[in-house]
């Protein structure tokens, strides 16, 4: 029997974490598109200078007046 590969027992054991039970298809599915969004990921790091910026969307829950009256 081969060794599982890198991306087989990262998807395995991120399944079992989520307590997700897929079935073989979904599983080898998930396998071979693994080391693509491993990638995407990891570019998202890529950039030391954007590293720690805030995200582009960001919530400011002050309120803002309008002034209904005019």
């Amino acid at each position: 029997m081969p060794e599982p590969s890198e991306s087989e027992v990262a998807v395995r054991t991120l399944l079992k974490a989520a307590g997700l039970s897929p079935s073989e298809d979904e599983i080898a599915t998930l396998i071979a598109a693994y080391p693509a969004h491993k990638a995407g990921i990891e570019s998202l790091y890529a950039i030391p200078e954007a590293r720690y910026e805030s995200p582009a969307l960001i919530f400011n829950p002050t309120p803002v007046f309008a002034d209904w009256a005019k």
